[in-house]
């Protein structure tokens, strides 16, 4: 007898595809396996997940997967901006969107970097502070490691398959771990995250202007140049 389903969304961030290639071919097994117990509902990077907002996705969603690399120093992918700048926005007001939710994070990255695992430690923690529970320990992979990493993608994809095939009524009510689990080495990105999100919504009037701008220019460039072919016509 199938059980109340769990509704899944999966959000990633990646700048070179790595971490979007891996959590879907995750999905794509899971998907093969799930029965009747659960359902992906969606897969999105986290620009996308950032727009439809924290208080949809958890209305909308029993079981929140994310799968995240970092950039620069311990920076989000391009495309994952916005949804570390909400999860920030969320703590700060005190709300907590996604009380209704589980939660698991795939880290992915290099040990050349010392911050190669800042954005998915980050991402785990806000997730906590924003209600959800955390429901599998987070796996951390290492490219330097392929081995030992395809072992942990397995290890972790099978912990949180079993979770899902309990279904909804059998969610956890309490973190099966600290986000500081398996490293708590962290470098904070609160005040960067929030200048970027206010910047970029700073610039969309400059952005207009300038487009703006633009077009009166070429349209005097079209007009002289069709009076100095008239001249030489003449």
């Amino acid at each position: 007898m199938c059980k109340t389903p769990s509704r899944i969304c999966v959000v990633y961030g990646s700048e070179s595809g790595t971490a979007e290639r891996g959590i879907r071919a995750i999905c794509k097994k899971w998907r093969a396996t799930a029965g009747c117990n659960f359902e992906v509902g969606a897969i999105m990077e986290g620009q996308a997940a950032a727009k439809i907002g924290l208080e949809a996705l958890g209305d909308s969603y029993d079981f929140l997967v994310f799968a995240t690399s970092s950039n620069g120093e311990g920076d989000p992918p391009s495309n994952f901006h916005a949804m570390l700048s909400a999860l920030y926005r969320a703590v700060d007001d005190g709300s907590k969107p996604l009380a209704k939710c589980r939660h698991a994070v795939l880290g992915y990255g290099c040990s050349h970097f010392d911050t190669f695992q800042n954005c998915p430690r980050l991402t785990d923690k806000l997730l906590g502070e924003c209600g959800s529970t955390r429901a599998a320990m987070r796996a951390e992979i290492d490219d330097i490691d392929e081995a030992g990493g395809d072992e942990l993608v397995k290890a972790w994809s099978n912990a949180v398959f079993e979770v899902l095939r309990g279904g909804a009524a059998a969610a956890p009510t309490k973190d099966v771990c600290a986000w500081s689990e398996p490293d708590s080495t962290l470098l904070d990105k609160h005040d960067e995250m929030l200048v970027a999100a206010a910047s970029a919504g700073d610039a969309l009037p400059f952005l207009v202007f300038g487009a703006l701008a633009a077009a009166g220019v070429a349209a005097y460039v079209a007009k002289f140049t069709n009076v100095f072919a008239a001249a030489e016509a003449a």
